[in-house]
């Protein structure tokens, strides 16, 4: 099968590193005997570029379009002129100037084409932004629309399938394909040992891994690390990630007075991450209960259990259901108890190795990007079969 996805962010940039989603998929996809294209666009630099960006090497074509809402008649034009070579159009995230562009090439060229639904975009925007206007024009209507113009629907979560059932999408084209990770690069067997000398780490450590933008809840980390540091010197922090919002972060741990014990790594190449982990004794996704939340499949709760860490999670959206019985579940927004729970799993050495064991073991059965792709395929089958049934 020949498949041309297009995504709206930049695959290069380490600034989102949640385009791993659709390069990892990509690359399971291309191992299974398809061809692929991948469009991404290009995000305007910010005066960083050394270290914004990273050298990879994929194993299928990428092309890089231009970001921005007034680019999208030339993007429709150039995607058309690809289109033509696609047995299947696949486009990720309800972005204007990427899915009006794909839905338009697999139109003119008679193509069926699926939509991957991985983040509740109107819910985000609502969040970060007071702007309600804005909120209908580029994403309520566009989410609820798209709908209406595909064959099949991927979502990343239950609250998102939760969503298409409302929107009156048909539960025969829907597919739920959460998050995944890279099990054969997050494992236990990584040596974190180079991260601990660069950051002269000698005593355990608990780590943070995400990007601090948009709607992230590091806050409640740093007021756990607070309660803990409080108590106890044997301990030491880390949040590795960058973004907009990280000014924030190490503001409030500068008003606490804890950056002696907590580090904040800014922007990191997605590939040093199993690194972090490795050299990290508990890891920690803490969140605040909203619909936002409530619709993700966050991404470090996979790479936390594939590299076999104990992790506390705060019990909000599909959490419980991913973790199981694998890791510590903690009431949402309720710091004081990701303090408790990190402190109890820090002073039980054979919990901590249990939990991770178990973790690993639970990514082997259910999490690989492999069993993604396999539900992808699935989903592709079947807007063919649809679209080709309404050709008649």
């Amino acid at each position: 099968m020949k498949i041309l996805m297009v995504h709206p962010h930049d695959i290069y940039n380490n600034f989102e590193p949640w385009t791993v989603r659709i390069t990892y998929l990509a690359q399971e996809l291309v191992k299974r005997g398809h061809e692929v294209k991948l469009v991404y666009h290009h995000r305007p630099p910010s005066g960083d570029d050394g270290a914004e960006y990273s050298e990879r090497d994929y194993p299928f074509e990428t092309i890089g379009f231009q970001r921005h809402p007034f680019a999208i008649f030339h993007n429709i034009s150039r995607l058309e002129k690809i289109g033509g070579w696609a047995d299947i159009v696949h486009f990720q995230k309800c972005s204007n100037y990427a899915a009006v562009p794909a839905v338009a090439a697999a139109y003119y060229h008679r193509l069926p084409v699926h939509y991957d639904w991985d983040d509740w975009e109107q819910a985000i925007f609502e969040q970060d932004n007071d702007n309600r206007i804005g909120s209908w024009i580029y994403f309520q209507q566009m989410e609820k629309h798209l709908l209406k113009l595909v064959d099949t629907v991927s979502v990343a979560s239950s609250g998102l399938n939760r969503l298409c059932q409302q929107h009156r999408f048909p539960e025969d084209r829907t597919f739920l394909i959460p998050v995944g990770a890279d099990l054969d690069v997050f494992h236990p067997g990584v040596d974190g040992t180079k991260f601990r000398e660069k950051h002269g780490w000698q005593k355990k450590l608990v780590i943070y891994q995400g990007q601090i933008s948009g709607s992230n809840y590091v806050h409640l980390y740093i007021r756990a690390a607070h309660e803990i540091i409080q108590k106890r010197d044997d301990v030491d922090f880390v949040v590795v990630g960058g973004g907009d919002q990280l000014f924030r972060a190490v503001g409030l741990a500068e008003e606490l007075g804890i950056t002696k014990r907590l580090t904040f790594t800014d922007k990191v190449p997605h590939e040093e991450v199993p690194g972090y982990l490795a050299a990290a004794d508990v890891a920690v996704a803490c969140f605040e209960d909203n619909e936002q939340v409530r619709c993700k499949s966050p991404l470090k709760i996979k790479e936390y259990m594939a590299a076999g860490k104990p992790i506390v999670a705060s019990q909000v959206g599909d959490v419980p259901d991913m973790l199981g019985n694998t890791g510590v579940l903690v009431p949402p927004e309720n710091y004081q108890q990701i303090g408790a729970n990190i402190e109890a799993l820090l002073d039980d050495d054979q919990r901590r190795i249990s939990l991770g064991e178990q973790a690993r073991q639970r990514a082997e059965q259910l999490y690989s990007w492999r069993k993604s792709a396999l539900t992808l395929e699935q989903a592709y089958l079947r807007a063919i079969d649809h679209h080709y049934a309404l050709d008649g």
